[in-house]
């Protein structure tokens, strides 16, 4: 019996944990699909064991259900009850049942959807790390789709892991929402293949607003006609301050009142160390047409520790690159005067952690040093004066009690103060990475970052904008979420606001994705009108901080990405139009702000200017000719164009009209409109039929008759 008993306990065990129909799906697929065999579950291999181990935390409540119509069975409902000040406030995940050894190559595999129950968002952090938070192997942020799709994450495993001290899982506090998950595990292949020979699919190219028809483009492209363009009028007249027609205007866009630009490596440029030639020519010619940035941040190269630690090339080299950037019309942002965290200050900051005065004496002197400094004098066009304050919170607590200071960040608006007394007319700039590269939209950091700007503001700091990172992830952040973002600052501070720092940081994002995001990327910006500027934090994979630079290949080709930047920059949001000017003399455009140059031709006269368009405008220019379409009466010096008309008949003279008669050749009399406008008469001859007319004028020194012809 004893041994009947035992035989009873093997066989049901065996029963109990024999893998599951799904997991051996799961398996052939991968071999199927992927040609990936031999691999271990890290979890249980049954859907009914993994849920029924997962565990959870945070305002969650989790309903298990079961359906019939996917290759798994077992889902779990979670209803995310509170928005957390942090995303990773609730979640729910599991740890491993088998031990994963460091550069084990890892794939998981689990299915996820939203549900519309509670609300449209259908936003998760996809997380794996030790369960001790030693180390992270991948966090991803994404936004779910209504129909359960299959995600598949590879990761090499960073250290060792014994059963229990890896955890793998959701985060759901971005907001009350609720999702379902299903069929949740880990296939560790060892060292049989190399981490790129896993599938990764997370279906980033369905970020929210990546549709064809989304709502947005509508929105946005109605914007960018209200607030990006203005109303052009161009007249020209002769000598006696007549009407020109049929004269050839020309309209062409020299520059955006945008800014649009880029960070760039000082060493590459003005025959500097590691001079780059075709840096050079890219940044004189972008796209082969002409046309460039206008706008440079120099990298590195101005932080405090960039500059006393002779970051990137000599302090000389430095003078001679922003000189050579000067001569050649950029405007130059300043990156960055304090960033207070110990970590990126120079070495002897930190060594001094508990000395508060020497930490404000020093950063104090070092604000002088560099905004004195005589040969930067009149370099820079704007200043990021604080970095990541929300995150490097060194000098704040350092400070807070210290003498006059409460919170400590009472020295930002000290910094900003010193900046106003050198550069009073330049923009001082907050920039921070926690909104848009964070794909943050509300939460602590966000509020944290709104209350150091609110509080730089109420201390009487000149405040000139706001900068915001961003630095796209695998997954990119939502559009709408960066509009809600953008437009909740514009509202709440009525400062302008910049993208800084604008890159894709994982290289994985294929180029097509990459050139769409950044298409719709710039697109939304560019509608939202406190925005005044978008800056690339490199476009060149060589100088790349991660090697993945947004429009050109190491090798100079150019990526899918600038052919989608230079469409949109240079050529939907660039104007060149010519056209003619009219009976009044007038010719009309809508062109986008910026700087143009005027180009008018006229019966062998040329009039060039060069305008900055900014606001609805009138252009008025004299040719130094009279036009031969225009009537003079000389005795009472009345003027009378155009003639032949085909709109409206315009007297222009000194002498005071006390009558006008209009007869037909019959001499039937005609109904006529008479308008004064700007000194001269129009009369309308939108009643008129075609033909010759007889127009009597009487004046104050006679009764003058002219033949007129009206056009149809």
């Amino acid at each position: 019996m004893k041994y009947s008993f035992t035989l009873i306990l093997l066989i049901t065990s065996l029963f109990t944990y024999a893998q599951d129909s799904y997991h051996l799906s799961i398996e052939q697929m991968l071999a199927s699909e992927y040609g990936l065999e031999n691999g271990e579950w890290v979890f249980f291999n049954t859907e009914t064991q993994n849920l029924e181990e997962a565990y959870s935390y945070g305002a969650v409540d989790i309903i298990p259900l079961t359906i019939n119509d996917q290759a798994f069975s077992q889902v779990n409902n979670i209803l995310n009850e509170v928005e957390g000040d942090y995303w990773f406030n609730s979640g729910w995940g599991m740890s491993n049942q088998n031990p994963i050894q460091q550069n084990d190559v890892c794939l998981l595999i689990l299915n996820l959807r939203k549900t519309n129950n509670v609300n449209d968002l259908g936003k998760v952090t996809i997380f794996a790390h030790a369960e001790d938070n030693s180390s992270f192997e991948e966090s991803l942020t994404l936004h779910l789709q209504n129909e359960w799709q299959q995600y598949l994450i590879p990761f090499s495993a960073s250290q060792n892991y014994q059963a229990n001290e890896f955890i793998c899982g959701i985060q759901l506090a971005w907001e009350v929402q609720e999702i379902e998950v299903a069929g949740m595990n880990i296939m560790n292949f060892g060292n049989n293949y190399a981490l790129e020979e896993l599938p990764f699919i997370v279906h980033n190219d369905q970020y929210e607003g990546y549709e064809a028809d989304a709502p947005w483009r509508l929105q946005a492209a109605e914007r960018i006609e209200n607030f990006r363009k203005s109303d052009l009028t161009v007249n020209v007249s002769d000598v006696n301050n007549m009407p020109i027609s049929n004269a050839d205007i020309n309209i062409n866009m020299l520059e955006h009142e945008f800014g649009w630009g880029t960070a760039i490596s000082l060493d590459r440029i003005a025959d500097n160390i590691n001079f780059e030639q075709e840096l050079e020519n890219k940044l004189l010619d972008l796209d082969g047409a002409g046309h460039k940035f206008n706008w440079i941040t120099p990298g590195s190269s101005f932080k405090w520790p960039g500059w006393e630690e002779g970051w990137i090339t000599s302090i000389p080299e430095k003078i001679n690159a922003v000189n050579w950037l000067k001569d050649n019309d950029f405007k130059i942002r300043y990156h960055t005067l304090i960033w207070p965290g110990w970590i990126n200050c120079p070495f002897d900051i930190e060594a001094n952690a508990n000395d508060p005065q020497y930490i404000i004496d020093r950063a104090t002197n070092w604000v002088d040093f560099i905004l004195s400094y005589p040969e930067l004098q009149d370099i820079f066009d704007e200043y990021d004066v604080l970095n990541e304050t929300t995150t490097n919170r060194d000098f704040e607590n350092t400070f807070a009690g210290f003498g006059s200071y409460v919170t400590g960040r009472e020295f930002y608006s000290e910094v900003m103060n010193q900046l106003e007394a050198y550069e009073p007319d330049k923009p001082q700039v907050i920039n921070d990475y926690v909104t848009i590269s964070s794909q943050q939209t509300k939460g602590a950091d966000y509020d944290f970052l709104q209350n150091t700007i609110q509080e730089t503001i109420d201390a009487g700091a000149n405040l000139g904008g706001i900068g915001f990172q961003a630095h796209i992830r695998y997954f990119p952040t939502s559009i709408y979420e960066v509009e809600n973002i953008l437009t909740d600052f514009a509202n709440e501070f009525n400062v302008p606001l910049k993208i800084t720092e604008y890159d894709i940081i994982d290289p994985r994002i294929d180029d097509d994705l990459a050139a769409q995001y950044l298409s719709d990327f710039i697109t939304m910006i560019f509608s939202i009108p406190e925005v005044d500027m978008f800056m690339f934090w490199g476009v060149w994979d060589e100088t790349h901080w991660v090697g993945n630079g947004t429009l050109f290949n190491e090798d100079w080709t150019e990526k899918p990405a600038a052919q989608a930047f230079f469409d949109k920059v240079f050529d939907e949001w660039w104007t060149e139009e010519q056209d003619l000017t009219n009976n009044n003399g007038e010719a009309s455009f809508r062109p986008f702000k910026g700087e143009y140059e005027i180009v008018i031709n006229y019966n062998g006269e040329t009039i060039i200017d060069t305008i900055n368009i900014s606001d609805d405008s009138v252009l008025d220019y004299t040719l130094n000719q009279t036009v031969s379409n225009t009537n003079l009466l000389s005795e009472t010096n009345i003027f009378i164009y155009p003639n032949p008309t085909s709109d409206n008949i315009i007297i222009n003279t000194d002498s005071e009209i006390e009558s006008l008669e209009l007869f037909d050749l019959k001499g039937v009399k005609q109904t006529i409109l008479a308008q004064k406008q700007q000194g001269k008469i129009v009369l309308s001859t939108n009643s008129l039929s075609a033909g010759m007319y007889l127009l009597k004028m009487e004046t104050n020194k006679g009764i003058e008759t002219v033949k007129v012809e009206v056009l149809k």
